[in-house]
């Protein structure tokens, strides 16, 4: 006995024997012996799983009940538990998938939902900034941005909002991009039009910051003065880009 509950560890897609007293309607209760976690999960994945569910086995729950918290497990998106013949329980658990990391510490999802887990390595995902209570909206703002830049075969690496409202971010060719507040949509498709139309994007490796925090222009910030002006005297254009 464990925890109320007996546990036996088997290969993966097996059942465990866990004994939950299942409630249902009213007063009457169903008995479940065996618990089979699915999913793609790892194998220890899995194992936290029936972890979790060795704990919850102590005191009676309904189906509903064990959902709700198997889904407060930090790394769980999604579960769904289903009764079956004669005895056992089914357990469908999905994994939340990371779309950026989130301000060093943790993950972000599609639906701005910040969460750690130990079992996630990351990889090669865009980095998001923001203050507390702002994850939707900055996963909203990337995806809006990052759909935007694809068009001319750029990207997000990072992307932050400040405390003061101030949205800026870099691309994957290193090029820092200060959008400001206001009219960021705009701003944008102007920072695009002009990279496109100006002969910017041949020289991009060779940026170091793009403002566009202006009504009518962007100012380019080089690596280096004389690549600055070199592309001054080629394109006869000023530092300050005018459409």
């Amino acid at each position: 006995m464990w925890g109320g509950a007996r546990l036996g560890w088997v290969l993966p897609g097996l059942l465990v024997v866990i004994m939950f007293v299942i409630l249902s309607s009213g007063e009457a209760s169903y008995q479940a012996n065996l618990v089979s976690v699915e999913g793609s999960l790892t194998e220890d994945q899995r194992q936290d799983v029936y972890q979790h569910l060795v704990n919850l086995a102590d005191q009676k729950q309904n189906i509903l009940q064990i959902k709700a918290m198997l889904e407060q497990v930090d790394w769980v998106h999604r579960v769904e538990v289903s009764k079956s013949w004669p005895d056992s329980l089914t357990v469908l658990v999905i994994e939340e998938t990371p779309i950026a990391y989130w301000n060093d510490d943790a993950f972000i999802n599609l639906d701005g939902k910040v969460f750690a887990s130990r079992f996630q390595l990351g990889g090669d995902l865009a980095q998001l900034y923001g203050p507390v209570g702002s994850e939707k909206l900055v996963m909203q703002q990337y995806q809006r941005l990052n759909n935007a830049l694809l068009k001319s075969n750029q990207s997000i690496d990072v992307l932050a909002l400040g405390d003061r409202g101030g949205w800026e971010f870099t691309n994957n060719s290193g090029v820092q991009v200060l959008l400001g507040k206001d009219d960021i949509m705009e701003r944008i498709q102007r920072y695009l039009q002009i990279v496109e139309n100006g002969g910017l994007v041949a020289y991009m490796d060779s940026i170091r910051l793009v403002d566009a925090r202006y009504s009518n222009g962007l100012a380019v910030s080089w690596k280096s003065q004389e690549m600055d002006l070199a592309f001054a005297k080629n394109y006869k254009i000023q530092r300050e880009l005018r459409l």
